[in-house]
């Protein structure tokens, strides 16, 4: 009996054994960033798991042996590792390669947490750091530098405004690590130069109506991501100098800047900082004259400052704050002269403008940001506190009564508060949900810098829960669904209108709370198997109070009583987002593609009513399609184009007529060639042609077209780029803008239909440019 119960005891013993065998470990890329929602399989067993929040993953119960361990996710090769189970516990950490389709690049703006570009049902563009590197070597515009690389994306204006860019037709929310910079309560184009190009790591373009980040975003996102620190060495850095001018005639032309950089960390501890200092000298047009200086980037000083540092608690706590300081003026010594729209420019000659620098005197970001990978099962924290204050001065005009200038103040306050649970309920059913709430404080104003309040102090709070799911379904179908509760309270003091234009002012407005509720949508269903063809569907909806300041100084009296916030159309704005693509990659050979339609009851055009512009609310339908192509010709030979159309119609009183070229860009095509004769020589060639689009008539009752309305004729860029590294440390470049002199217009110089705004593009520049790197 006594070894009868022995070796059962034995028996129980071992099996128990048997029983607790485990195979755990962590998922993590090439950079060693952990990676969630990873497959992984125990080959030869049913046993399988996903990869949590943190990459970590656990496998129960596995009888002792030799195994081969699977890994799979979308943008990876498939990792088969061999693991050898004995007792207890047996670690297996995984590193798995990106893919080479072209859809592993990581984006973090379209849901908030790390994914593949081939997990996201929506179009995406990614600028990369080398991309920026090479064209900033051309100019440091990053107007331009967008509109080159950006499809769908009107071609910049050549001035420090971002008037008339539109995407893909509509209004875009500009971020800097997530924090606004757009003022969509006063809109002053302003937005897109906020950060010098020196501190920008990548840039992210979300396209279509999105209300992941709230208030603003009706045609998409562009998300600046700043650099990270150094984690090799203790303490690096870079001195970056160059020097830029004109090629037409070099008479006061010639700019310069220099840039300083340093990078590094010591034990948990991490650190960038970084200064910039550039002064442009005076621009001209192709035939050598002084373009006029109304909102020019000529003899612009502009500022730069950053730091971000960064500490690691442990292994899944991390703390970072960020700090960025931005600054642009004008000094000039040129004023506008003559011009007349269709006829001839705007040029400058020398004189000294009255008023007031135009200019932004400051732009203030920060961030303090906590990370958490692991707060409870399966769930990983974000929580992200920021701040921005604004201040920017516009032009002297005498459209002001008397004249003057207007400025834009705007601060921001916020707080994210972002979890992302990843579950597992079957092998062919997993994913995560990103959930939490996003709070804002936004304050706008438009004042003259004399005191004149022209708009008031708008008071926004924003509360808004929101749920994002993800979840993969039979393998390799992937669905999105979100929802958003936008939840506002727009506070308005009492005012009294200013004159201005042919607005004669002087009108009493009881202030008052304007209160905004919405709930909006998005879903989206992406195909994963085939890397030759990976087509995804989408819906989305945004949220936006179009430009609410424009409005509320526009004010009329009424007959009844007293003019106050609540007889002012202030609704907000729904945009929905319908749109259909593909992403395929075969061999050296990649491409992508998408057709949308975009939708919403009120419009953001503008109408000119006695020479004032005002909104004219009216439903709107956009519609377009993109295509991108690249191929590998060589190792050191590749090529990539790609081709955007946009066109849009309103319907006024039951009437469908076309949306104004203020607000739909002509047709675009950009061809990008690089090649590298030598390992250590790098040449590169741009083509941008911007299309034709004469949609209108002139008005029969004032002989002239309508503002947005100007007939847009065709032009095309040839920019040029080469740089020769002497030894890992040492680089020169050189960059020529409007490589063969095109004598053009901008798109917005030709549609707005303004003389204050016909000036003519920027004629051949050089940018020659050395760095050292220790």
């Amino acid at each position: 009996m006594k070894k009868i119960l022995v070796v059962g005891l034995i028996a129980i013993m071992a099996t128990l054994q048997v029983a607790a065998q485990q195979i755990q470990g962590t998922v993590k890329d090439t950079t060693q960033t952990a990676i969630p929602l990873m497959r992984i399989y125990l080959a030869g067993t049913q046993k399988h798991t996903v990869s949590s929040a943190n990459g970590s993953f656990l496998l129960k119960d596995v009888k002792p042996g030799t195994y081969t361990l699977l890994a799979a996710g979308m943008g990876y090769k498939t990792l088969e590792q061999t693991v050898t189970v004995t007792t207890g516990t047996t670690n297996a950490d995984l590193t798995i390669q990106p893919s080479d389709v072209g859809l592993s690049e990581v984006v973090v703006t379209a849901s908030r947490n790390k994914e593949t570009l081939g997990t996201v049902p929506s179009s995406i563009t990614i600028i990369s750091g080398k991309q920026l590197r090479e064209q900033s070597a051309i100019t440091t515009d990053i107007n331009q530098l967008l509109s080159m690389n950006v499809p769908g994306l009107t071609l910049g204006t050549n001035s420090s405004t971002n008037k008339g860019q539109t995407l893909r037709g509509r209004g875009m929310l500009i971020m800097i690590d997530g924090i606004p910079q757009s003022t969509p309560l006063r809109n002053g184009d302003k937005d897109m130069r906020s950060i010098d190009i020196s501190v920008i790591e990548r840039v992210e373009v979300i396209k279509g109506s999105t209300a992941i980040y709230g208030n603003g975003a009706d045609g998409g996102i562009i998300n600046f991501i700043t650099i990270k620190a150094n984690s090799d060495k203790h303490f690096s850095g870079s001195t970056d100098i160059s020097t830029a001018g004109s090629l037409t005639n070099g008479a006061n032309g010639l700019g310069g800047r220099i840039s300083q950089n340093f990078s590094g960390k010591f034990n948990k501890f991490d650190y960038v900082v970084s200064g910039t200092y550039e002064q442009t000298g005076v621009n001209r047009d192709a035939k050598g004259e002084v373009i006029a200086p109304f909102q020019s980037l000529s003899q612009n000083e502009n500022v730069n400052l950053f730091a971000k540092l960064g500490y690691d608690i442990n292994s899944n706590n991390r703390i970072e704050v960020m700090y960025n300081y931005y600054r642009t003026m004008q000094n000039a010594t040129y004023i506008n002269q003559g011009g007349e729209f269709g006829k001839s420019p705007i040029i400058g000659v020398v004189g000294t403008s009255p008023g007031d620098k135009q200019g932004t005197p400051y732009n203030h970001n920060a961030y303090v940001n906590y990370t958490n990978k692991n707060i409870f099962k399966n769930t990983s924290l974000n929580v992200n506190l920021y701040y921005q204050d604004f201040y920017t001065v516009f032009e002297w005009s005498d459209f002001y009564a008397p004249p003057g200038n207007s400025a834009i103040v705007s601060k921001k306050m916020g707080a994210r508060l972002n979890f992302n649970t990843v579950f597992n309920f079957h092998p062919n059913l997993f994913g995560d949900v990103t959930w939490g709430v996003d709070i804002l404080n936004d304050k706008t104003s438009q004042p003259l810098t004399d005191g004149r309040p022209f708009v008031p102090e708008m008071n926004m709070k924003n509360y808004a829960p929101y749920a994002q799911l993800k979840t993969v379904l039979f393998k390799d179908f992937l669905v999105k669904a979100g929802v958003r509760y936008e939840n506002i309270s727009l506070n308005i003091p009492d005012y009294t209108t200013i004159k201005f234009g042919n607005y004669a002012g002087g009108v009493f407005v009881k202030g008052g709370n304007l209160p905004y509720e919405a709930l909006v949508f998005n879903t989206g269903l992406r195909y994963t198997k085939f890397p030759v063809f990976n087509p995804f569907i989408s819906y989305s909806q945004s949220f936006s109070l179009y430009d609410l300041g424009r409005t509320l100084r526009l004010a009329k009296a009424v007959s009844d009583g007293a003019t106050s916030i609540n007889t002012i159309e202030t609704e907000a704005i729904i945009t929905n987002n319908y749109e259909a693509g593909f992403n395929s990659n075969i061999g050296k050979f990649n491409a992508s593609g998408a057709y949308f339609i975009s939708t919403s009851n009120l419009g953001t055009s503008l109408k000119d009513v006695n020479g004032v512009a005002v909104p004219e609310r009216a439903p709107e339908r956009v519609q377009g399609f993109e295509f991108t192509a690249g191929y590998q010709f060589l190792r050191n030979l590749s090529a990539s184009a790609s081709y955007s159309h946009v066109e849009g119609k309103k319907d006024v009183d039951g009437t469908k007529t076309y949306l104004p070229t203020t607000r739909i860009s002509p047709d675009k095509m950009t061809v990008n060639v690089n090649y590298s004769p030598l390992k250590q020589w790098d040449l590169g060639v741009y083509y941008i042609y911007s299309g034709v689009r004469k949609r209108f008539d002139v008005n029969p009752t004032t002989k002239q077209y309508d503002l947005g309305n100007g007939p847009v004729g065709d032009f095309y860029l040839v920019n040029l780029y080469t740089g020769y590294r002497f030894n890992q440390s040492a680089s020169i470049r050189l960059g020529v803008d409007n490589l063969l002199n095109a004598d053009y217009y901008p798109v917005t110089s030709q549609g707005r239909v303004r003389t204050d705004s016909y000036i003519k593009g920027s004629g051949a520049r050089f940018n020659l440019g050395f760095k050292y790197s220790f």
